[in-house]
């Protein structure tokens, strides 16, 4: 569904919506606002990606990760 097919359902759904679900609605926007999911530097390339990905599955394989059970027991020590 493109752009503007979504602002006109958009908009029929706050047309026929209660007091209640536009306050909600209006609360969940100004959230996302506020939010900032953003990254600092620049983004990754797929092949950065990919490489990143295929490395730590390398690392897993080898046995170099942290299981559940020793990150509780290091976590009890902070």
């Amino acid at each position: 569904m493109g752009t503007a097919e979504l602002r006109k359902e958009a908009h029929s759904f706050i047309d026929r919506a209660d007091d209640k679900t536009l306050e909600k609605v209006i609360a969940l926007v100004k959230s996302q606002e506020e939010e900032d999911y953003t990254l600092p530097g620049a983004p990754m390339d797929v092949e950065t990606y990919r490489r990143r990905i295929m490395e730590a599955s390398d690392r897993v394989k080898a046995g170099h990760y942290t299981t559940s059970e020793d990150l509780e027991k290091e976590m009890e020590q902070w």
